[in-house]
């Protein structure tokens, strides 16, 4: 009975902390605990990162993966940072990573140039 009970309440208190957030962990990592994604991701600046209709993907090195929620997302959840928002979807190369400070970190993929 205890255990059903820590259950229900484990889900709800879930259900009830995924709906303030921007963000889902939708598969974590090997790296870093749901603990240190939750702090780092909250500490960084996500404006200009949100899409109007779908979900923004983040990589982080250690393969877990998130997703900042659209604003069509937001407006159901009362979250909406109006002028946070990208109107055409850009695709995002970047890895991230979490810095030993708590930071996040993106690093990007080298480019191969020619000097002619």
């Amino acid at each position: 009975m205890k255990l059903a009970l820590f259950s229900i309440s484990l889900f709800f208190s879930t259900f009830m902390y995924s709906q303030t957030s921007y963000y889902i962990i939708t598969k974590p990592g090997k790296k870093y605990s749901v603990e240190q994604l939750n702090t780092a991701l909250s500490k960084a600046d996500w404006c200009g990162y949100f899409h109007y209709f779908e979900r923004y993907q983040i990589i982080f090195d250690d393969g877990a993966e998130v997703e900042l929620i659209s604003k069509k997302e937001m407006t159901l959840d009362n979250l909406v940072i109006d002028e946070c928002f990208q109107s055409e979807k850009i695709k995002d190369d970047g890895i991230y990573s979490v810095h030993e400070s708590g930071r996040l970190l993106r690093m990007l993929s080298a480019r191969n140039t020619s000097k002619n």
